[in-house]
């Protein structure tokens, strides 16, 4: 995961995590809730991001037809680290929805 500026830490992105209620589920409501969606479903994914890494993986498996995409040399914000194949990825994905 890629920090702004010099807050790299872990500590770090734990305060943010908490700041912004990310850690805040006080149960299991939208684990389980995944083998419900019935939608298509791109799951995104830096290579690079491995606290996210596995559970990416995870909800790409409770999710029916989800479709998961690890995209190589990004952190986090994959959309930012590598904008070029994060979009392919991602118009890859649409071009494959029924119009």
């Amino acid at each position: 995961m890629r920090l702004a500026g010099s807050k790299r830490s872990a500590a770090a992105v734990a305060k943010c995590a908490t700041r912004s209620a990310m850690l805040a589920q006080q149960d299991s409501r939208v684990i389980d809730g995944l083998a419900s969606i019935r939608v298509p479903t791109l799951v995104i994914v830096g290579d690079q991001d491995t606290p996210f890494l596995a559970p990416c993986e995870y909800m790409a498996k409770k999710i029916p037809g989800a479709r998961l995409e690890v995209i190589a040399g990004a952190g986090h914000a994959s959309n930012l680290d590598q904008p070029e194949a994060f979009d392919r990825v991602l118009l890859s994905f649409l071009d494959s929805l029924p119009a």
